[in-house]
């Protein structure tokens, strides 16, 4: 029986080596439960969630392809993500969606909160941004996602940071009326650093002279007939 085990698991290693990222993606999910790492990890005494790491690191060229997969960004799933990222995936690598925005804009963008705490909590790069300038905070607040911008906030994102046509956060909230992020972001989030890698960024009374503007322009009078700004 252990030699058959042995045999199996030498042959999965080979047939994994060519497969498609997709397909990496797929078999993952079956790998986290694999009988025969949790035997491994009692053996060796390593945590077998380190094995399935180490397992998935010589399975494929490259992991980071598999973490942006279109399915795993629109229907992520935290543990294969977990595995994927022990094993070597980039957490900063930039997707094929929303102007090659890094993982960690495009999940903030989505609502992924789960996904969003995973990569934070692997040392995603917070206030990178996409083609057009805009960060993750910036994502999350023109979808109005307030949990996952109190997330950011409270990870220190740059509130004050502009995007290529020279809008910052307040302003793409504002524009899709997105009242709660306003409130948020006017009473709790951090302003006092207004300045983001030798770019110049939108103070406070800037980006509130902005946003009034924005929401006049989308028609959005129930932000400031709420004195949202009033604070």
């Amino acid at each position: 029986c252990t030699m058959f085990l042995c045999h199996l698991y030498h042959r999965l290693w080979w047939a994994w080596s060519a497969v498609s990222y997709a397909t990496v993606l797929c078999l993952t999910v079956s790998v986290t439960f694999v009988l025969l790492i949790q035997g491994l990890s009692k053996k060796l005494g390593v945590s077998s969630s380190v094995l399935q790491g180490l397992w998935l690191s010589y399975s494929t060229q490259s992991l980071s392809p598999v973490l942006a997969s279109l399915r795993n960004l629109y229907t992520p799933n935290i543990k294969v993500s977990r595995l994927l990222i022990m094993a070597g995936a980039d957490v900063d690598y930039c997707s094929d969606v929303l102007n090659n925005a890094p993982l960690l804009c495009v999940h903030a963008h989505l609502g992924h909160t789960d996904a969003v705490a995973l990569l934070l909590d692997h040392g995603a790069q917070l206030d990178a941004w996409s083609h057009d300038g805009l960060t993750a905070l910036g994502f999350a607040a023109a979808a109005g996602h307030l949990e996952i911008v109190t997330m950011l906030s409270q990870h220190r994102a740059k509130v004050g940071h502009v995007d290529g046509s020279g809008r910052c956060v307040l302003v793409h909230a504002a524009q899709r009326g997105h009242l709660e992020v306003l409130r948020f972001l006017l009473k709790r989030a951090e302003w006092s650093c207004t300045t983001c890698c030798g770019q110049k960024g939108a103070s406070r009374s800037q980006a509130v002279q902005q946003a009034l503007i924005a929401a006049a322009s989308m028609g959005h009078t129930e932000v400031i007939q709420t004195h949202t700004f009033n604070v």
